[in-house]
């Protein structure tokens, strides 16, 4: 062969680069390399087949199979990787660098395209995410944890950090989820923990120790992930801030994040959450709330739910937290994302960094795991 192999460890070094994940579509879906384009050489129906086969017959029977069901696939294949060769190196990986990712770089270097395999694919990647996880201790850069009733804004207020250039762990997009009984509902399907793992991995490795961290106070489990135990004591140890808005903004903001107009799939999901908490509020509530949503009043179910069930709970959890929590106003966002880049800058000159950066290295060095 005449194509490059390269390691889980050094992908990152690649500065512009395009991973292809040959694998089949349920495969993929399970979990992959976060920002990977998934190219399947079978479907999964193909590739159940060809399991069958490997297992009643034999391996060698298997491999004939799969080159029969390929090769009629081959120009198809090439003609979806082509157009990512203007976006970067091509970087193919299968489960564990096994013969469906030599296969897909033999066909595009056999049309002299440059092309790298993944060593030990997708498999080594996991492995490499769970040692990271593993032996992390813990953030090394100080962290802001936003606490907030429903509609106050701030997921809105961590992704105008983001782009205004601020460290933030959104733990609500890692696990496609808002952390409610509501809330999946408009997200599609939650991610799972593979998912969540490397997504969370993707952002830990970037993080600079000199500059303060913003994240949700979020419960351990967010949809169907579960984060870190160390990110649990970190997110009770940080700098606590409520962020504050009035009931009409608060309103306004679920109105535009849950109900987009004329979706007939996100009302059928608010009456079964709606349904799911029946027994938690009253039955006239429920009936009424119900009423509501059938009528598609919908402002006023989020307001009423909101005064019913969301702000009490809230309540009681916040009350679970100890120490000093700092206040902000969001009602408007923009000012409300100045007073928390502030924050963080005073967060910064008062504290003492070696603290937030003890921990990983001892821990690194003790289980000689390999990090990008």
């Amino acid at each position: 062969m005449s194509f490059q192999e390269i390691g889980v460890h050094d992908i990152h070094n690649l500065q512009e680069r395009i991973l292809i994940d040959v694998r089949s579509p349920g495969e993929f879906a399970e979990g992959t390399i976060p920002g990977a384009v998934n190219v399947p050489l079978f479907t999964d129906e193909e590739r159940a087949m060809i399991g069958t086969v490997y297992k009643r017959e034999s391996p060698a029977a298997a491999r004939r199979l799969a080159m029969l069901t390929v090769s009629p696939k081959i120009p198809q294949l090439v003609e979806q990787m082509e157009p990512l060769l203007a976006q970067g190196e091509l970087v193919i990986f299968c489960w564990r660098g096994g013969m469906r990712s030599f296969a897909a770089c033999t066909f595009m270097d056999l049309l002299k395209y440059p092309v790298r395999r993944l060593k030990g694919g997708y498999r080594a990647y996991r492995q490499m995410v769970i040692d990271y996880l593993d032996v992390y201790k813990g953030l090394t850069a100080p962290l802001i944890v936003l606490h907030g009733m429903t509609g106050v804004g701030k997921t809105r207020i961590l992704q105008l950090l983001q782009e205004r250039g601020q460290q933030v762990l959104d733990l609500e997009g890692m696990a496609n989820h808002r952390g409610s009984v509501f809330g999946a509902i408009g997200l599609g399907e939650p991610h799972n923990q593979k998912t969540f793992d490397s997504l969370l991995f993707e952002e830990l490795r970037l993080l600079d120790p000199s500059r303060p961290v913003y994240m949700e106070a979020e419960s351990r489990r967010i949809g169907r992930s579960v984060m870190p135990e160390w990110l649990d004591r970190d997110k009770k140890a940080g700098l606590h801030v409520l962020i504050e808005a009035p009931m009409n903004k608060r309103v306004d903001r679920l109105f535009e994040d849950y109900i987009p107009h004329q979706n007939e799939a996100v009302q059928a999901g608010l009456a079964e959450a709606l349904l799911s908490i029946q027994k938690r509020i009253r039955r006239e509530d429920f009936e009424e709330m119900r009423d509501k949503l059938e009528n598609k009043r919908y402002e006023e179910f989020c307001e009423q739910i909101l005064g019913l069930y969301y702000d009490p709970k809230y309540r009681h959890k916040l009350a679970s937290y100890d120490g000093e929590i700092l206040t902000v106003d969001a009602t408007d966002l923009d000012r409300a994302v100045a007073e928390l880049e502030r924050l963080g800058g005073q967060l910064i000159e008062q504290g003492d960094l070696a603290g937030y950066r003890q921990g990983l290295t001892e821990g690194l060095k003790e289980r000689g795991v390999l990090l990008p």
